[in-house]
């Protein structure tokens, strides 16, 4: 299977269940809503020139250069990816189609420096001989296998890079059984994000049966990260995100200075990070009826579970101003697809809840704003944030504050391939909690039928004992503002 069909089977799952007005409507806002291209804007990006040395980082990256440098040996911005694999696996097999991502991919041998201040991202040539190093551990007599892979998963995950020293990933085999495998593989996120941690599994699936059957590796993309990079900081691209920023700056403008949420404890001078974790199911009563409301307002599931949101936030804090961010793919560009690494960004999404609108109301607000955010989806929030806090970015802003993130389990189908089956494996809902990045995320995974909700929450603010009580509201908000949607929030 290769990388392509791996994503268009999942569009196509996504697409499933739309009903024909849904499509229709789908259609025309992608219509009405692309942006109208700058001067060059339909160009293909153009590979950079050639020749070694330092070259820029993309404005995720430098993102990314900067949290590290606030905490270099924590692990918040450690990306664990888990799969079991099951089938008479060749280790030799597996390590050689590694080497031959790697040399595919320029991500996957940068390294960062900096220069007079300034990051630079270096990549190096490809001097393997067709693999990479792989650890490995033979599990199969220990007294708990379940509890033994568990801590060393975990391990794995807490082991913090530094970003001089390449490469930024490593991957573990753990062998359960005579024909079970765990393989984790840790990125930094610098090289890495959701789409990109899917297309890297979908092309080590692709490699292991081209090594299997003899075939030569796939030939290196046109387009490298790098080259976006280059693109990013020099062409259409900056000119359209400086209209956009000056866009995101009016629209956040005379905002409140922060959300008064119900903290344990005040604010510590300097953040720990450190962060829990409480999650539930939404059964399949409240999810469906949920979706149902999504499709009668032409809205999606990640809007109606931010109206909710916004209604929990509201009762906790007695404000009607409240701003929100969600992540964003980051993928511009039509050429940026297939392309390995850290593309991610933030849109932030305010919304007015004064007076006593129905949910309904409230919920077609929601979507004007995020339509709004996703417009400029290609500024970066770092630059937002400089420009409305004047620079002076502290933790307690409310675009730093919340966050809600929307997932779906489908990339957790097993993948046949090569007499193996391979499934990926979730992490914990106590890793998500390992580090906390907001005050409180509140993380949705659709799971079909039904949905998992997560919220994390920084353990310098709030006692578990908040956190759960936080999200039972919410819970329950999720349960009956869908079933009455015309009713008003202050009833």
């Amino acid at each position: 299977m290769t990388a392509d069909m791996t994503r268009r089977t999942a569009l196509a799952q996504r697409l499933a269940g739309l009903s024909p007005d849904q499509r229709a409507e789908l259609e025309r806002r992608l219509a009405e809503r692309a942006r109208p291209p700058a001067p060059g804007g339909t160009a293909r990006i153009p590979p950079r020139a050639a020749g070694a040395g330092p070259l820029p980082l993309s404005w995720s990256q430098e993102h990314m250069w900067h949290r590290h440098r606030a905490d270099p040996s924590g692990a918040a911005y450690l990306v664990p990816l888990r799969v079991r694999i099951e089938g008479d696996l060749r280790t030799e097999v597996l390590r050689a189609a590694f080497g031959d991502l790697v040399a595919r991919h320029e991500i996957m041998r940068t390294t960062y420096g900096e220069r007079d201040g300034v990051p630079y991202q270096l990549v190096h040539d490809d001097a393997g001989d067709g693999g990479v190093e792989v650890g490995f551990a033979d599990l199969r007599g220990a007294q708990d296998t379940g509890a033994e892979v568990a801590a060393r998963l975990a391990a794995e995950a807490a082991r913090p890079y530094d970003l001089a020293e390449g490469p930024l990933f490593r991957a573990v085999l753990l062998r359960t059984a005579d024909e079970a495998h765990v393989l984790s593989l840790v990125l930094h996120h610098i090289l890495t994000d959701e789409q990109s941690a899917g297309l890297l599994l979908a092309e080590f699936v692709e490699a292991y049966e081209r090594r299997l059957n003899g075939r030569p590796p796939a030939a290196a993309p046109r387009l490298q990260y790098a080259d976006y990079a280059v693109w990013q900081r020099s062409g259409p691209a900056g000119g359209s995100a400086t209209a956009g920023l000056r866009r995101c700056v009016a629209r956040l403008a005379g905002m409140p200075g922060e959300i008064r949420l119900p903290a344990d404890r005040p604010r510590p001078p300097r953040p720990t990070g450190r962060g829990g974790a409480v999650g539930a199911t939404v059964g399949p009563e409240p999810w469906r009826r949920l979706r149902e409301l999504a499709r009668e307002a032409q809205a999606t599931e990640v809007m109606v579970l931010l109206a909710v949101f916004l209604v929990l936030l509201r009762q906790e804090s007695g404000q009607d101003d409240i701003t929100v961010t969600l992540p964003e793919a980051g993928r511009v560009h039509p050429d940026l697809e297939d392309v390995l690494g850290c593309f991610f960004n933030t849109v932030a999404v305010r919304c007015d809840l004064s007076g006593t609108p129905g949910f309904r109301t409230l919920l077609g607000r929601v979507r004007a704003g995020c339509l709004e955010a996703y417009d400029d989806r290609d500024v970066p929030f770092s630059e937002v944030v400089d420009a409305v806090t004047g620079g002076r970015a502290e933790s307690r802003h409310p675009l730093l504050q919340t966050m809600l993130i929307f997932e779906r389990e489908g990339a957790g189908r097993p993948v046949e391939f090569a007499g193996l089956r391979m499934t990926p494996l979730r992490a914990p809902t106590a890793h998500r909690g390992a580090r906390a990045k907001r005050d409180l995320t509140l993380v949705a995974v659709d799971q079909g039928d039904t949905a998992r909700v997560d919220l994390v929450y920084d353990a310098d603010l709030f006692d578990r004992a908040t956190a759960e009580a936080l999200l039972g509201r919410y819970l329950t908000l999720l349960s009956s503002l869908p079933a009455d949607p015309d009713g008003r929030l202050g009833a």
